[in-house]
């Protein structure tokens, strides 16, 4: 099996394996490995955080692949690690199946620490119509690390994993589940946050979208 890759893991190849060593250096160090003694569809992340003293600390984040987050926010850097997404345009019925918001919709307490499972797409509104962002333009994979209703809208808290160019996400925009890709508005253009029952990265690798410097 090449390490190099997403593993997705199923129930049927479940097999214990012998640990894992790895050691990483830098800011950004990113490492895939297999995924032992879980009983669903996941992919697991291990990551590098920055700890309070300004050291680096091994972690890893479990995340879904039946779901994706994907997050639309007009003018949005995404330089801090929160945002707000006005409570109208969060999980609106047009751009989330009826039977995802349904499931997911009220942002309870433990609907949140579902939520917070689901890997995430974050990008500005394309600057093009029909879903044409510029060559500038960039998305980013990424996890979401909390969800608080607030009077003032929905903060988002979240973590950038890597940048993806926009564009490229937008040429696989029917299999990532976006609508209206055809049309001046699309699903690209339009501010908000929608819920896919898409397995997001099954689908960046048949686009052959490279992650974490390979594909």
């Amino acid at each position: 099996m090449d390490k190099k890759e997403l593993q997705p893991v199923t129930p049927g190849e479940l097999t214990a394996q012998a640990q894992t060593t790895v050691n990483q250096y830098g800011d950004k160090s990113v490492h895939i490995d297999t995924v032992t003694h879980m009983s669903q569809n996941v992919t697991v992340l291990p990551i590098m955080q920055r700890t309070s003293t300004g050291g680096m600390k091994a972690s890893t984040q479990t995340v879904s692949n039946e779901y994706y987050h994907l997050f639309v926010m007009g003018g949005e850097t995404f330089e801090q690690d929160h945002f707000l997404c006005t409570a109208d345009r969060a999980l609106a019925s047009y751009w989330t199946a009826e039977e995802v918001r349904n499931k997911y919709g009220r942002l309870t307490a433990e609907n949140i620490e579902k939520l917070k499972t689901f890997p995430a797409l974050f990008m500005q509104e394309a600057d093009g119509y029909y879903a044409k962002p510029s060559d500038e333009q960039q998305a980013y994979l990424g996890i979401v690390e909390d969800i608080r209703v607030q009077d003032n809208g929905i903060k988002i808290r979240w973590r950038m994993i890597w940048p993806i160019p926009m564009q490229q996400i937008s040429r696989i925009g029917f299999e990532l589940g976006m609508l209206n890709m055809t049309k001046a508005i699309s699903e690209l253009n339009h501010t908000h946050w929608a819920i896919k029952r898409i397995n997001l990265f099954e689908e960046l690798k048949d686009a052959g979208i490279s992650l974490f410097g390979f594909v």
